[in-house]
This record gives structure tokens, sequence and C-alpha cells, in this order.
């Protein structure tokens, strides 16, 4: 075995769950590429409880001192870093110490450390200005982070005339604005005959009004696990998502949905989609008239032939990934 890979991300109450969610995708490409992988994991507690295929190292390393007691005590090599909150003097130390650092970086958030590599794992790289002669840049579709049952061989069913189900997700995080029950309750008022899969996360404090908006075609999953959530968004004829990591394992597998921006970190993986023509639009949660355009995009996709086409599109633009794209990453 090669030497370790330390991936360090987060998983709080208030960030959800999509870090460590791409960063356990990681850790099994790097295990399939024949290296020992860790996470290192800044949490609350979020995100322990689920089923999660590769060790995880509790540690607070943001904290500069237990971070350079860990850098020191394991001398790691390769180094990657997923994360909305670490400021420039952590990747600084970490940059100092490994041989390779890997700044995983959704929207050019901080100046990362010269010679150090950006790895952006979809289509929003793409449109950030990025500073090519200080860092190497890896950035596109085929740099996505699939967890191994969305890119194993799997059949996907046949487009339904008539929608039966739809499936609701929209992240990890504690849905504070309450975007969950009110999807829920227009539903249920609007197309009381359809099953509706609403997934619960980890961090969701709003539990007991989802509850209130139930009906008796509403199944409510919490802590699934990756090949549980791939065979659910198969099984439904159409899901409502918030616009981060969860597009990706919906668009591997052909499932029509409707896009919302939930967090502005999402803009450039969902300008990214339009700008490729992949999705005709999103919504934007914050914006007047929400639950209206919603109602509007739920009723368009009720449409067999918009489904199907959707379908196709998706399943053109998302196919296998080839674990060897990231070679050049881990040499």
């Amino acid at each position: 075995m090669k030497d370790k890979v330390f991936i360090f991300t987060e998983c709080l109450t208030f960030t959800g769950l999509g870090h460590l969610g791409r960063c356990t995708a990681l850790a099994e490409i790097v295990q399939e590429a024949g290296r020992d992988a860790e996470i290192v994991l800044h949490t609350d507690g979020t995100g322990l409880g689920g089923q999660i295929s590769v060790p995880i190292r509790a540690l607070d390393w943001k904290n500069l001192k237990m971070l350079s007691d860990f850098l020191n005590q394991e001398n790691p090599q390769i180094v990657f870093v997923d994360s909305y909150l670490a400021d420039v003097q952590v990747y600084e130390t970490i940059h100092k110490k490994a041989r390779k650092l890997i700044c995983i970086d959704d929207t050019n958030r901080i100046l990362y450390p010269e010679k150090s590599i950006i790895l952006n794992p979809g289509l929003g790289g793409t449109y950030l200005d990025y500073d090519k002669e200080q860092n190497q840049i890896f950035t596109g579709i085929e740099y996505v982070l699939l967890k191994k049952p969305f890119r194993e061989s799997f059949e996907v069913p046949k487009i339904r005339e008539k929608v039966q189900s739809v499936l609701i997700t929209l992240g990890g995080g504690d849905d504070q604005r309450g975007f969950v029950p009110k999807i829920l309750e227009l539903l249920a008022h609007e197309y009381p005959e359809w099953k509706k899969e609403i997934v619960i996360g980890p961090a969701l404090r709003n539990i007991e009004e989802i509850k209130t908006k139930v009906d008796q075609n509403t199944n409510l999953h919490s802590s699934l696990s990756a090949r549980d959530m791939r065979d659910l968004m198969l099984s439904v004829d159409l899901a409502i998502t918030a616009g981060g990591q969860t597009t990706y394992e919906l668009g591997r597998l052909g499932t029509p949905m409707i896009l919302i921006k939930t967090v502005d970190n999402q803009l450039g993986n969902l300008n990214g989609l339009r700008n490729k023509n992949i999705i005709n639009n999103y919504l934007d949660s914050q914006e007047d008239g929400f639950e209206d355009k919603l109602r509007k995009e739920i009723l368009s996709l009720t449409s067999f032939q918009l489904r199907q086409k959707m379908s196709q599109v998706l399943l053109l633009n998302f196919v296998a990934q080839s674990n060897q794209v990231f070679n050049i990453i881990l040499s």
C-alpha cells in the first residue's frame, strides 16, 4: 500500500452533508487506486450516524495547535482539503508539511497556497477566474466525486408516462427557512395521489413540522446508505433537489429534477449545468414568488415528453466515470 492519503473536511449542523459525501466518494476512489485513505473530520456530531465506508478521525483540524500536532505525528505526503471555513493559515500550515496539497473548491473562495492544486469537482470551475500560473487547476464534469454505487453499472428504468412518485432532497442542513414542509404541503395539496419520498438530513431541526404536513402517501427516509439512496432515486419519476452534490448523483441516474438554489455556493454548479444546456433553469429559494414558480415547474415536468428528454440529456452528459482521471492528481 502506498502512502496514506488524508482528506480534511467538515460536517457541521450549518454546513450540511455535501462535503462529507463527496469526500467519502473521493476516499473510495483513492482506495480503488490502491492507496489507503482516511477522512479527518471537523464535526459537531453531524454526519457520524450514517453508513460510511471509509475510516474517519474526528479532529478540530482548524485549530492550529491540533493541526500541527497531527501533521508532526502523521507526516502526510498527499492531503486534500475540502472546506467552506478554513482560513489561509490552515492551508499554508498543511502545505509546508505535505508533499502535495489539493484544495477542493467551489467558488474560488480564498487565495490558496502557491503551487498547490485546486480541484473543482464539477461544472462550476469552468466559469471561475482561477490563477492558472499560481495553481494547477482540475475541473469539469469528469472530476465529479460520486460514491461507488453511482459509479457502478445499474439499470435505468424507463420513464413512466404519468408521474407516480417524487423525491424531495434538500441536503443535510438544518432547513432553517422551512422549505421541506412548504414543498411537502404543496405536493400533498395538489398531488395527493403521488408517493412522496422525503430524505431527512441528520441536522434537520423541523422534523416535527414536517410530520404535520405528511399524508398517507408520504414516506420519510433517514440514514440511508449510498446504495439505498441510489435505489430510491432510481425508483421515483421526479426529484426536487438543492443545487449541490445531489444534482450530480441524480444526473448520473437520469432522474428528471427540479433544482433549487438554497445557498450561494451552489451558483457555479447550477450555472454550469444551465450553460451546458443540461438544465433549462433553476429556482432561487430567496426570490419573491418562489412557491408559485415551483408550482409551475412541477406542473411542467408532469409532461412525459419533457421528463423523457431531460432524462436523455442527463444520461448523455453524466457518463460512467473512469477513475483514471485522478491518477495524475495522486501521482
